[in-house]
């Protein structure tokens, strides 16, 4: 088959032929779908199908890429629509391209949808290549913060491929990473693979961003990011790319996808070793004296809502789900009791109380601590047991 050329890919893009496929999104939480990510296909008759690899390097060499990225946005908004009305809370996110966001052609035009009514801004995300994301932070920073200000959700797709520093990371208002398909796929080669995945999914959490995991295309990879905390997951083993009516019969059908909160219960653990931690730190820099440690680690910032504390984003979110459980309403008051504690020892800091009155407000947080742990331990065993009788197999995957 001869390659693509420019005059027919013109006439594919005036015919119609360059479609969205549609790749299933599970929530690791729930085993709920929540949305796809939309891919570009050229369909047409002489050749078959076209993955976008082989097309769409020649849209951006000839200045395409704009008027295509462009029809594809409107097609994704009419299967938002679509989908409104038979499968409602359910996004669709697609890649665009750095040119695209520094013309801000894609924030103006998804702010006019959103103003008429057309779209819902939780129907549609935004992602962009971690390489096109650190090329281009100067250049793309304005959209995506004026996306973000119009309540998009903007996705930093392929992330682990080996262009972000943290320093430039934060300088993007990304919700959510993506991680990269081949970062996954190696998660079962070697122990050092499988931990360079979790330290994306404990980094991802520590910046308050959703962790998504491409490419998972086993149930050993689903059942260790369902362990690891992974909040998302797309990928073969889950559901190929395919086109709306496919997408929409995907959704019909009954399928029985796991999901648990194990990982984020363990996070949890974690996130009381760190308010411990940070509180230490506090406690040290002020027995040192001012001047001889950094302001932000003097006031380490932990939430007076408990609510927003990191415990309590998962606990009063996310984990409500398991609000039937009785282990799980026994954690409440530890944890209300714990938070008491560990602003008690932050106000004598901030008072100057540096006396034993400090030592026996951290020896009660330290108590209570080591309680609200063991009761987190005793979730996760609850909830390790569960995972183990999920027996009930996936179906097989139909191939479009």
């Amino acid at each position: 088959m001869s390659a693509p050329t420019l005059r027919s890919l013109q006439r594919a893009f005036e015919n119609g032929e360059l479609k969205l496929h549609y790749q299933p999104k599970v929530c690791l939480l729930s085993g709920r779908i929540v949305g796809a990510e939309a891919l570009v296909r050229w369909e047409g008759a002489e050749h078959g199908v076209l993955g976008p690899d082989e097309f769409l390097p020649l849209a951006v060499r000839s200045g395409m890429l704009h008027d295509i990225t462009i029809g594809l946005l409107d097609q994704a908004v009419a299967a938002c629509r679509t989908l409104r009305g038979r499968h409602a809370g359910l996004s669709i996110s697609m890649n665009v391209a750095p040119d695209d966001l520094a013309s801000q052609t894609i924030s103006q035009r998804i702010g006019n949808l959103l103003e008429d009514g057309t779209l819902e801004a939780d129907e549609l995300e935004i992602e962009i290549t971690e390489a096109a994301a650190m090329r281009n932070v100067e250049r793309v920073r304005d959209d995506l913060e004026r996306l973000r200000d119009l309540g998009i959700h903007v996705l930093m797709d392929d992330f682990g491929t080996g262009w972000s520093s943290i320093d430039r990371l934060s300088q993007l208002p990304f919700s959510s990473l993506k991680l990269d398909q081949g970062v996954v796929r190696r998660m079962g080669t070697s122990r050092q693979n499988l931990d360079t995945v979790r330290a994306a999914i404990s980094m991802a959490r520590e910046l308050r961003m959703t962790s998504i995991a491409e490419g998972v295309e086993s149930d050993g990879a689903y059942n260790f990011l369902i362990a690891a905390g992974c909040e998302q997951a797309q990928g073969y083993f889950i559901g190929k790319p395919m086109p709306l009516d496919c997408f929409i019969d995907f959704l019909r059908s009954p399928r029985d996808f796991a999901g648990s909160q194990i990982g984020r219960v363990h996070q949890s653990v974690f996130n009381l070793i760190h308010q411990r931690k940070s509180v230490i730190d506090a406690v040290v820099c002020a027995r040192l004296g001012p001047g001889t440690s950094l302001p932000s680690v003097r006031n380490p910032g932990i939430a007076d809502s408990v609510r927003e504390s990191r415990v309590g984003l998962w606990y009063y979110g996310a984990g409500q789900a398991l609000a039937a459980r009785p282990v799980f309403r026994s954690i409440e008051g530890p944890y209300l009791q714990l938070h008491e504690a560990v602003q008690s020892c932050l106000r004598l800091v901030m008072d100057g109380v540096l006396d034993d009155s400090l030592d026996r407000a951290m020896s009660e947080m330290d108590v209570r601590t080591d309680r609200l742990i063991i009761q987190l331990h005793a979730l996760e065993r609850e909830l390790a047991r569960d995972m183990a009788m999920q027996s009930v197999p996936i179906p097989p995957q139909a191939s479009y």
